[in-house]
Parts: C-alpha cells; structure tokens; sequence
C-alpha cells in the first residue's frame, strides 16, 4: 500500500472509535489521493451472516479525497471492507491492502465492539524479567537438595537437566533494588516470568498458585515490588500456565493419591495414577482438564480464581501473561481453547477494563484472537519472524525449535508476512498484542542479528511497528546467547565494563522517541515504500503523523512526493537529517534506521 494507493486503517484516524460499544454507529474514513479522485467507492458489511453493500454517507472532504461511510457494529465481530471502481477497473481495500482479485474475508477490516485492550497497554515499552537471572537481594536461599546454587558471576549451566535447576538467586527483591535501571530506560511496564514455587528456575511447573515462591521473597517481596513500580509509574504483570501444573503440584498429588477424589477430574489420566497427558510429553509437565468446572473455577473461572486473587488487594497484579496459551484447552479432538479464553476474559472483564489479558502464541494466532478471549498474543508471528527474517541469521528463532529455522527474506517479503498477520487480525487485537524479538524461549536478538548495526535497525522497528514493544533483559546492553538456556545468563550488575555503552544509548534513544510520540503509540499503519534492502511506513494518530524508514543496507534514495504526503517538511524524531521541499530525498545510506514526524 503506497501513497498514491486509496487507504484506510482502524486506528482513530480513520475511524470516529475504534472501540466502539455494541450497537454504536461509527464513521469510516478511505482517503484517495488525486488519481482515485471520482472513483466509485462502496462499503462491504457482513451482517447476519450477509453481505451488505452501503454508498458513502455525504460527508467528508470530497476536494482532499475523503470518503465517509456509516457503520453500525452490531455483530459480535464486525467485518466490512472497500470495493473501489474506476477507470482502471474493479479493486478492492482490505486489512492487507489493496487487491485486484475478489478476496475471501480473512483479511477484511475487524471490530469487535468493547472488546480492546487498555490503552496503556501500547502505549508503554515493556521489559521482560526473568527472576532468577535480573538481580538479587541476596537474602531468599534454601538448603533444598535439588538444587544448584551459583553465586551471581559463577558459569552458566547449560546443558539438561543441570540447566534447570542452577539457580543464581534472583528475586523479587532485587528486581525493586534495580527498578531504576528500568525508569532510566523509559520503561513503562516489567513482565515477569512466573513467581509461583516450583522444581525448576523457569518455574512453569508450578507446585502451587496459593503462595509466591520463598525463593522470589514470598508475598511480602511481590508487594514492596507492586508499591515501588506504583511509586515509579510502571504497570506489572507475571506469567500464569493454565494448560499445566508441575507434577509437585497439590492438585496434582492429589489427584494421584485418590483416583476418584475431585483433584482426579483436574487432569486428562490415561491409566491413574502413573500415565497422563502432559505438555509435548514432559510427565512434569501433567496437562490440565478444562471440561472440568472445578478446575476452571479455582484456576481462572470467577472472583475465587488465582486469576482473580492477584490481580486485586493487596496485589494489584496489572494483568497475566498466559503460556502456551495456543495448546491449552486442547488435545487432538478435543478443542475448547477459546472456551478457556473466554472465560478468562470474563474474569478479567469483572474486575473493570483496567488488566491486560496476553496469551503466549508462537505460530498464527489470527484464528485464536477474534478479540473477545485473549486481548492479543506475543506476536512472534506477525513481528518477530518477519524482521527476523530479513535483518536475522539464517536459522532457528524459537529457541527450542527442531524446525527448519527462519528463511532469510527481502523486505517485500518481511512486509508481506507482517501484512497477512495484521490484515486477518482485529486492529484492537494488534495493538493488544506483544511485540517482540527475543525472549527467555529464543536466542539472543543481538545474536540472531547478521550484524550489530542491524540489530539496532531492528530494535527501532519493533518500537515503530503497531503493538506493545518488549525486550527482554539484557538485551539493552548487547548480551549474547545462540539459544533460550544461553539467554538465561544473569544480568552482570558486578561487570559493567561489559556493558555494550552504543546499544544501551540507542535503546534509551529510541524508548525516549517512542514516549514522545503518540503516532507511534496508537497510530494506524501505512506501507509507503517496500524494496529488498529498504522499508518505509507512516504511522498516523489524530493529531500526529510519523514516516519511519528501516534500511538493512544503503539503496538508492527514496523520493517522495510532498503533495501525496501532505507535508514538505519532516522534523527529525530518530536521528538528525531535516528533509524539505516538494520532492522529499531521505537517506540512502544503511543498516540505518530514521522516523521524521510529518509537520
């Protein structure tokens, strides 16, 4: 989609509420730069299962190429799109863009009324913590017998099973201790890896939700946490498994003690009490039973639920990240995954419209997300593999993946395979979700990257591309690792001449830009250039435009014209070079990354 191609986006540019309530009529505004000007435009609905076909409603600015249509969003996910017809012949305008062939509607337009995630949720930069590697107070230590204790500069372990269970110490109280390494960043919200007791560092094998582990500090740790980031201005969430508990866990012990006991009807036994599904056949891992009604209301179902529990007083959690969210709730032909989202989102939606309801998905996640279960996903889908795959090595993302790995792509493909994610997802869906490069589950960004320079370019994409950037820790000084155990290194606090200065710089540079600008925050999004070796896009909010240029390598100079733009001037937001006049020449030179607010 370029500027001499029509355009319409669901962010508030375009669209009178992108979160409309059930039953409210909204505006939908398709501008048509002067070659479209006279084009015959129509609304496509579907409503009740038909489709609808509506003229433009006699508003607008027919001089400057605005349409304008009515739309009343009655249906619980409200699907239209654009047909366009002139001279040239018949197109129609999606959720990807433009085409000349009739689509099916996967890539229509999405909204689905009072269903969007809070607006804090984009607006913020987040940063993922994983307890036991951030930072210690050196106070919460056990004699348990499995396990490994390290001191905090000792080697990192990392073949199995030794790698999960050194444990270096990290906790809760020293992640408060460093909270101002965080603000100093420009941080608005820390996600940590799960708090509960377990058998492992990750702790994704829960023994219990009813306490936080003692080794974090225990509840009194979460809550002097919870008091420093409300005194800091930083929203918090931690991580929640509801497709499995550990194999320690009380219902699960119980469950084996008694084959008829209400525990029992938690878990999917094959022959109890030594055979049961579990995750990818880990038997630690023993796969929860969500037809289970009793299950689901201690877990995540209603006001007793530990969903519930720590996302009200005293803990005032800001929201759950869940795990494998795209495999709970399912085991072949059973599937009640969105069930299970669902009824989350009702417990969440019965506390107000305050939490932040995020589900791991490492694959398509558009079917998954029709926006009234999981507010949006870590978008490794529609973010992280496509820049992977054109500034990345040749290799495997996903840390634990056996897969083939991430094949390399120019920017025409990046930028497709971004579009079909963003084209079949609601917008609010997008904007819900977590963008990201790397995780605890993936190498290193900095070593999946084919250079330094393009993991800068890459970290400013993530920050100008819709969604809710992350990063994981560490990443801002340079660390390093070739898979998801070699990124669990702690954060070297006692080694800072470590510290890679130019990234940490950068990163500060580019989270105190994103800040500043509400465009890059909650604007819509427009390709304006797409080439092999160069990207540029516009996002656009309701009083500020941002065009943001991505280079892996120098090309040749991009012109653009200043009429279609409606600017001759862009203001530096990232870097330093002012283009003017009415053909506006921006760098050719790269891996270089710039974004210029449209004056």
């Amino acid at each position: 989609m370029t500027l001499d191609s029509p355009h319409h986006d669901p962010s508030v540019r375009y669209l009178s509420n992108p979160d409309p309530d059930p039953g409210e009529t909204v505006e939908l505004r398709v501008t048509l730069p002067p070659a479209w000007r006279g084009t015959e435009v129509h609304l496509r609905t579907v409503v009740d299962g038909e489709a609808h076909y509506e003229t433009p409603a006699g508003k607008g600015d027919p001089a400057s190429g605005e349409v304008v249509f009515e739309m009343t969003c009655d249906q619980p996910v409200q699907n239209y799109r654009f047909h366009l017809r002139g001279q040239t012949g018949g197109f129609w305008l999606n959720g990807a863009g433009m085409v000349d062939f009739d689509p099916d509607d996967h890539n229509d337009f999405k909204l689905v009324p009072g269903r969007k995630a809070p607006d804090w949720v984009p607006e913020r930069v987040w940063y993922q913590i994983f307890p036991d590697r951030f930072a210690t107070s050196g106070e919460h230590r056990s004699n348990e017998s499995w396990i490994q204790w390290a001191d905090w500069d000792d080697p990192l372990v990392t073949e199995w099973p030794a790698s999960m269970t050194q444990f270096f110490g990290g906790d809760l109280d020293g992640v408060r201790q460093r909270l101002q390494h965080i603000t100093d960043l420009g941080i608005g919200g820390i996600y940590l890896t799960p708090i509960f007791p377990a058998r492992s560092n990750h702790r994704y094998d829960a023994s219990t939700f009813d306490v936080v582990d003692p080794l974090l500090g225990g509840e009194e740790a979460l809550l002097r946490l919870r008091q420093a980031c409300d005194d800091a201005g930083l929203k918090l969430m931690t991580d929640l498994t509801l497709n499995h508990t550990g194999d320690a866990h009380e219902w699960f012990t119980a469950a084996q003690a008694d084959a008829n006991g209400t525990e029992a009807g938690f878990y999917h036994f094959i022959d109890h009490p030594d055979s049961y599904e579990s995750w990818l056949g880990v038997s630690s891992l023993p796969k929860l039973d969500h037809r289970n009604a009793e299950m689901a209301r201690r877990l995540y179902a209603g006001p007793d639920s530990v969903v519930s529990r720590y996302m009200t007083e005293p803990y005032n959690l800001d929201g759950w990240r869940i795990d494998v969210a795209n495999m709970t709730g399912r085991l072949r032909e059973l599937d009640i995954n969105q069930d299970v989202a669902r009824a989350t989102r009702k417990t969440f939606d019965a506390l107000g419209q305050d939490r932040w309801l995020l589900g791991e998905h490492f694959f398509d996640a558009t079917a998954d997300t029709p926006g009234d279960g999981w507010h949006g996903v870590m978008n490794y889908a529609g973010i992280s593999r496509p820049i992977a795959s054109w500034i990345g090595k040749s290799g495997t993302l996903h840390g634990m993946s056996s897969g083939p790995g991430q094949d390399p792509r120019d920017g025409v493909g990046m930028a497709r395979s971004f579009d079909v994610v963003r084209g079949a997802m609601p917008w609010t869906v997008m904007m819900g979700s977590m963008g990201l490069l790397s995780s605890h589950d993936t190498a290193r960004w900095r070593t999946m990257c084919v250079s330094d320079d393009a993991a800068k370019v890459g970290f400013g994409m993530l920050l100008a591309l819709p969604g809710a950037p992350c990063f994981f820790y560490g990443d801002e000084i340079g660390m390093v690792g070739n898979n998801n155990d070699e990124s669990r290194a702690p954060m070297p606090w006692n080694n800072q001449d470590s510290w890679d200065r130019d990234f940490l710089d950068w990163y500060r540079t580019l989270i105190k830009a994103r800040n500043a600008s509400p465009a890059l925050q909650q604007g819509g999004f427009r390709w304006v250039h797409t080439g092999p070796d160069q990207l540029i896009w516009l996002r656009e909010g309701a009083n500020e435009r941002v065009l943001v240029r991505a280079a892996r390598a120098s090309g040749p100079a991009i012109e653009l014209d200043a009429q279609l733009l409606g600017s001759s001037e862009l203001a530096p937001l990232v870097g330093d070079h002012t283009v003017s006049g009415t053909t506006l020449t921006l760098p050719a030179d790269g891996p270089r990354f710039d974004a210029w607010v449209v004056a």
